[in-house]
């Protein structure tokens, strides 16, 4: 065999014995170039000192791993001056010299480690029918030479947190290709100057507000324009922004601590409609009486009015013990339950499907799926297990001394302890505790008992940093509840002058395309910096 379409090989090498396994190939690689230069100096040579076989991986083919066992010569080298008597003969085109990969094998793996994390291409290689180490594709992805120094024209320039709060450094960014240029230990202006003295080609600077950084650009490169970047200019605003809502307090709208959710009553048992239909009257009321006062007033307080059907349940509720309404609380969610399961098996989910979504037993699912209507949970006897109790032979005289209207269940205790009872007083309790149902309910002593649905929500004003984030934002991108507060604050005639200047600031601010540090499009747009009077 000389060539194959299916392993391209470099002129002068030829494709000698192949051997197939079921998850390797081996291909025997034989080299014919004539002569070979040296290496040390450069002169060819066609003397052959001797033969020796190396062993080298290659790109995969077919579902297999590569290996070619490469027949390598060495030569004698004819100059006499020449430090180096014999050489081996270099193959650069198809692999490096002591390298165990090909060249182009290597190009793969790199390519697959630029990609994801090494930990992550050593879990995918084999699944590309390649084999390497995270340890070893680290130290092919080191081994890439840097790309060629291009004149920087705008560059862009900030800190980095080596350790937050105790070290920093500084990053340097080609702006225009959006790669990084350098990595310096330190971000005073010592240790950027000299690299700054060395790219006199830099046109435009776009860095932070740091005095340290525009010391050294003034110094270093005094023909540049320093700018500020799209997130300083922001902040900058902001901050401005901020110190002008600290003096216009009274002028914010008032906000409630707990979020309010407008929830369906359909989705919900009757246990959480209710609060859920009052959080959403009392945020509805609230919205708009927002909407239609003046802020520089303090807001008053508006009772909403309930409706009729959320009365008569919560009246009905409050009528009921603490085990009654827990019990229907707990019934009039399970009708909800059985309208869900037939819902999902009408859309054609499976049994199984339909208990894993809904964190029910497949068992219950089926009972739901086979009745003809809601099944009902079989009434209780109210009868106590058969077996035999410790209060068994004193519950003739519990009985007795109930009837005769001692309901007091610490005296009862005291008694039957006296008899001879030595079960708990817990035991006791659980059957006094059904036998009060049997009672007649006691009138209310006292005032009459006040209605509680939910505890109000407090009420506070919107900070003036919470009240700076909305003036930057953009409109579009505020929530239902963020534009009534905005345009609470527009009513504000101070406000209202102050609100249309704050997002054309934000889109002047562009981002060059692949830049890591935002940059304006020109220099024409940065402001002065407070402390240097530098464009900042």
């Amino acid at each position: 065999m000389e060539t194959s379409p299916f392993l391209p090989l470099p002129e002068g090498m030829l494709i000698g014995q192949v051997e197939l396994t079921a998850a390797q190939l081996t291909v025997e690689v034989i080299s014919t170039q004539p002569f070979a230069h040296c290496p040390g100096c450069g002169s060819p040579s066609d003397h052959v000192h001797c033969q020796y076989q190396r062993r080298v991986h290659d790109v995969p083919c077919g579902g297999r791993h590569v290996v070619l066992r490469l027949c390598v010569r060495k030569f004698v080298c004819r100059t006499a001056t020449c430090p180096r008597k014999v050489f081996a003969e270099r193959l650069p085109e198809l692999v490096q010299p002591w390298a165990r990969v090909s060249t182009r094998l290597l190009e793969e793996l790199q390519a697959v480690g630029l990609s994801a994390s090494a930990e992550v291409s050593e879990r995918l290689a084999p699944r590309l029918g390649m084999q390497v180490k995270a340890s070893t594709l680290l130290r092919y992805l080191r081994a890439i030479p840097p790309p060629s120094d291009a004149p920087v024209r705008v560059l862009g320039i900030d800190d980095f947190a080596l350790r937050r709060a105790d070290c920093y450094g500084t990053i340097l960014v080609n702006l225009e290709t959006g790669r990084p240029l350098d990595l310096l230990p330190d971000r005073t202006a010592d240790a950027v100057l000299p690299w700054l003295k060395r790219h006199q080609e830099i046109d435009v600077v776009s860095r932070d507000r740091a005095s340290a950084y525009a010391d050294a650009v003034k110094r270093a490169l005094p023909h540049a324009t320093q700018i500020a970047d799209r997130y300083h200019l922001v902040q900058n605003l902001r901050e401005h922004l901020q110190r002008f809502l600290d003096r216009k307090r009274t002028c914010l709208p008032q906000i409630e601590d707990i979020p309010l959710q407008a929830v369906s009553t359909s989705d919900q048992g009757l246990g959480g409609s209710v609060n859920d239909q009052m959080d959403t009257v009392t945020s509805n009321v609230s919205a708009g009486s927002s909407q239609t006062e003046r802020t520089d007033q303090p807001l008053e307080t508006v009772q909403p009015e309930l409706p009729q059907e959320l009365m008569g349940r919560e009246m009905e509720l409050t009528c009921l013990t603490y085990a009654e309404r827990k019990k229907k609380i707990s019934r009039d969610k399970r009708p909800a339950r059985y309208e869900q399961v037939l819902a999902l098996h009408r859309a054609g989910m499976g049994q199984r499907a339909i208990g894993r979504s809904l964190q029910m037993s497949r068992r219950i699912v089926q009972r739901f799926l086979t009745a003809d209507a809601f099944p009902e949970r079989a009434p209780g006897s109210g009868l106590r297990a058969p077996g035999k109790s410790k209060l068994d032979p004193y519950l003739e005289y519990l009985r007795a001394c109930w009837n005769a209207g001692e309901h007091s269940g610490s005296r009862l205790f005291c008694e039957i302890k006296e008899r001879g009872y030595t079960g708990s007083a817990s035991l006791l309790r659980h059957v006094l505790g059904e036998w009060r149902t049997e009672l007649p309910p006691k009138p209310r002593q006292g005032p009459p008992r006040k209605l509680r649905l939910v505890p109000r929500p407090r009420k506070r004003r919107l900070s003036s940093r919470g009240a700076a984030f909305l003036m930057i934002l953009s409109p579009s991108k505020l929530t239902k509840v963020q534009q009534q507060q905005v345009e609470q604050m527009n009513l504000n005639e101070d406000l209202h002058a102050v609100y249309p200047l704050s997002p054309g600031v934000c889109h002047h601010a562009q981002r060059t395309p692949g830049g890591g540090i935002g940059l304006l499009a020109h220099a024409s747009q940065s402001v002065p910096c407070e402390r240097t009077g530098q464009l900042c």
